[in-house]
């Protein structure tokens, strides 16, 4: 019997065009040896043995992680460009004004029962029930 995978959700299917990669993961592989090999080759005679595998690491490790690199349904560059903002732009916080100072209130409401016991002692008016 033939049987085909659905997934669950949607946004989790990714079509796979050559050995099981889909066409962002080959296009970021090639763009990794595009930029790697030659480092690799013509690095070799300007840079000492023991760095060039470093500086190859750091020149290919982003190109790669724009093919494989997901995080919280955000792609790469979208979470390389949310993490660089958050750590080197100028944060703006919006604080939301709730005009509640809770000290004014209070005051105000005994200031309030002030003048209502004041009238109470006075006989302006009688005293309700629930102030008994």
């Amino acid at each position: 019997m033939i049987e085909v995978k659905i997934p669950a959700e949607i946004k989790d299917y990714k079509s796979k065009l050559v050995a099981n990669l889909s066409v962002r993961q080959i296009i970021s592989l090639a763009g990794a040896l595009l930029v790697g090999v030659p480092l690799g080759v013509f690095g070799s005679k300007f840079i000492p043995a023991d760095i060039l595998p470093w500086i190859i690491i750091v020149a290919v490790a982003p190109i790669l992680g724009y093919g494989w690199i997901t995080f919280m349904d955000m792609k790469f560059e979208d979470l390389a460009k949310s993490v660089l903002a958050f750590n080197f732009l100028p944060q703006r916080r919006v604080y939301e004004d709730t005009d509640v100072n809770l000290f004014h209130e209070l005051h105000t409401e005994m200031i309030a029962r002030d003048i209502e016991q004041q009238r109470i002692d006075n006989g302006e008016f009688e005293i309700e029930e629930e102030w008994r």
